[in-house]
């Protein structure tokens, strides 16, 4: 089994104050693009990564990956307007003999090896996977003018991270369908639920798995990077 792993970066990263693509943003002295990879060193059923930039960061997103352990199998392309295309741009990056792809979040800093593992173990026996966090809170529904029209199970209900896995014949098929029938889905896997292309499965995903979209969450990263704080 092998597979590729996809990096959308094209984004800029307004709501964490930077004047630079948000995976290009610091913690601990590395950019969060180069956290976001650590947990797929020495991972030999990797073969490829793509990340996709905007044309103005491809240059740093270059020298700041340089020396990253996984640097000779990383390729650079030029992403899309969102994030669903720029994912779709680096999937025409991916060979044709790869038969899994991982996509995930440059945002995300602290994934774990068993995450991974999680995925791609579901990939044998579903099309698509995706790792997931029980929700704890209550949840309402509300319309437009914010009343209240339903209140869902909350034992049905999950917080999804990345990485997201598909088998990549579906995926391929999946994106262009989407182009095809100008389709946007706010994540990977939603492609193959909208087009019917298989089955999808919630494995454990890891609450230090955050996401940085806010200034305040990067304090709260570098404490667990040391140790110092449970997620």
């Amino acid at each position: 089994m092998s597979y590729a792993l996809l990096i959308p970066a094209a984004g800029r990263g307004e709501r964490l104050g930077a004047p630079v693509s948000k995976a290009l943003v610091l913690l601990n002295e590395k950019p969060l693009v180069w956290w976001a990879l650590n947990a797929f060193v020495d991972d030999a059923r990797l073969k490829n990564i793509v990340v996709a930039t905007s044309p103005d960061d491809r240059n740093d997103f270059a020298e700041s990956l340089a020396t990253h352990p996984l640097s000779d199998v990383i390729h650079l392309t030029i992403g899309g307007e969102t994030r669903q295309d720029s994912v779709g741009k680096a999937l025409e990056c991916v060979d044709e003999n790869i038969d899994k792809i991982l996509v995930h979040d440059a945002a995300r800093p602290l994934l774990t090896r068993i995450v991974i593992d999680n995925v791609l173990s579901a990939l044998e026996n579903s099309v698509a996977a995706v790792p997931g966090i029980p929700v704890t809170d209550t949840i309402k529904i509300a319309d437009k003018s914010m009343t209240v029209v339903e209140t869902p199970p909350r034992e049905k209900l999950f917080a999804v991270q990345t990485p997201q896995g598909v088998r990549a014949k579906e995926f391929r098929k999946a994106h262009l369908l989407a182009r095809e029938r100008i389709v946007q889905c706010t994540d990977d896997v939603a492609l193959i639920e909208t087009f019917s292309l298989g089955t999808v499965k919630i494995v454990p995903g890891d609450p230090r798995n955050l996401k940085i979209t806010h200034p305040h969450e990067l304090p709260r990263a570098e404490a667990i990077l040391r140790g110092e704080l449970l997620p």
